[in-house]
């Protein structure tokens, strides 16, 4: 089943069905989540409190790439895992070439997907509070 996205969900982000994202991390990394809440997430792993051990040891230095998912958690599930299982340069493509993940998803998990990339300054600030690498 396809979800659409609306004009409702256009004019409020947060009401439209999943986000996937690509935190950089501090060590050079790349994480990959989904979650219905962007803001609320993305502190929630730039404070330690993300249920992720992997951003705890090695915290984020920002979103590299969001996308707005308006399906189901087992599809934003599925592209999730997907995405955790490419190489480094892979996820590299996927954070300047956006718009090419929904292209990759339909021919590798041969699912139709309404997936477009977010800019997700609307909801998390450029101007939060970014963790900087330890020296």
């Amino acid at each position: 089943m396809e979800t659409t996205f609306s004009a409702k969900n256009k004019a409020d982000p947060l009401a439209a069905g999943y986000f996937i994202y690509i935190l950089e991390c501090e060590n050079g990394s790349y994480y990959t989540g989904y979650t219905k809440n962007l803001a609320q997430r993305y502190a929630q792993h730039t404070n330690g409190t993300a249920n992720s051990s992997y951003t705890r040891s090695f915290k984020p230095k920002r979103i590299a790439q969001c996308w707005q998912l308006a399906d189901t958690v087992g599809i934003a599930l599925r592209i999730e895992r997907w995405i955790k299982k490419q190489r480094k340069k892979t996820k590299a493509l996927l954070v300047h070439r956006p718009e090419r993940l929904k292209a990759m998803i339909q021919k590798r998990l041969h699912i139709e997907v309404n997936l477009e990339p977010f800019d997700w300054s609307d909801i998390v600030p450029t101007d939060a509070p970014q963790i900087t690498a330890k020296k």
